[in-house]
């Protein structure tokens, strides 16, 4: 009776040994871009089958600079261009399967700021919340601000740092106001809350369009951006679009980078 019991008992767990399960796959059809210079560190996920899986590249190129090390794709692109390969996982069972991808590698986008100015008529007090995109390594701006003088006023100390860490300097005239501002003690990369501001319309509802020069100061040097937002009183069109300009801002008077000296205002 025991042995047959034992019998039973090694019967079904062969049973269960050999039942198939989730066939091999590997997961997703598409990786994040990748920025040049920048590091990339990429895993690729695999399911189903027996592990452990081996990784391995089956067809065409990684860009130069990425390498496949175990399931991920890891390492510093040192060239642009569109790469597509082909990724193979094989499992404890030698089962095979493969996936197609492609990998764009490009130059690393510019930071620049938006102002976030409604595209509809404005008839009261309004508030302007800068934010910065595209940072890495971002160590602080001047932006020259600019809006019609005779629509719109600025509310005397409005300005303010979005956000604790940020020292700030500013100086404002009729539909003007000028700003410096670093982070203390650190640096800023992605998106970023950095300052706002209000204004308030000084003849009735009217539309607001506002233009920046911009001086972005990163680990990596300088770039300077020309943003416009907004609609013009007297256009009917869409709202303009933002650009860029090789030219600086005019600068701002007793600014300095880092710490800004001269009495920065801000939240420490």
């Amino acid at each position: 009776m025991a042995a047959m019991a034992t019998a039973l008992l090694l019967s079904g767990c062969t049973g269960d040994l050999n039942t198939p399960g989730e066939a091999l796959r590997i997961l997703g059809t598409s990786l994040p871009q990748a920025y040049l210079a920048e590091a990339y560190d990429e895993p690729v996920q695999a399911t189903g089958g027996l592990r452990p899986y081996d990784f391995a590249l089956a067809d065409g190129q990684l860009p130069p600079g990425i390498q496949l090390q175990g399931g991920t794709l890891r390492g510093t692109p040192s060239k642009t261009g569109r790469y597509s390969f082909t990724l193979q996982v094989t499992d404890a069972n030698l089962s095979k399967t493969v996936q197609k991808y492609t990998l764009t590698v490009s130059e690393l986008p510019p930071p620049s700021v938006t102002f976030n100015v409604p595209n509809t008529e404005v008839d009261h007090r309004i508030t302007l919340r800068v934010q910065l995109r595209n940072a890495r390594g971002f160590e602080g701006l001047r932006t020259q601000v600019r809006w019609d003088p005779k629509r719109f006023q600025l509310v005397q100390g409005s300005v303010r740092a979005s956000r604790q860490g940020l020292a700030l300097l500013e100086q404002s005239s009729d539909g003007q106001l000028q700003v410096a501002l670093a982070p203390l003690g650190t640096t800023l990369d992605g998106e970023a809350g950095l300052f706002q501001f209000d204004l308030q319309p000084t003849a009735g509802a009217s539309y607001l369009k506002l233009d920046a020069e911009t001086e972005f100061m990163s680990t990596g040097g300088h770039d300077f951006a020309q943003t416009s937002e907004g609609r013009a009183p007297s256009s009917s069109t869409a709202p303009s679009s933002a650009g860029t300009t090789d030219s600086p801002p005019a600068p701002v008077p007793g600014n300095g980078f880092p710490g800004l000296p001269g009495g920065g205002k801000g939240i420490p």
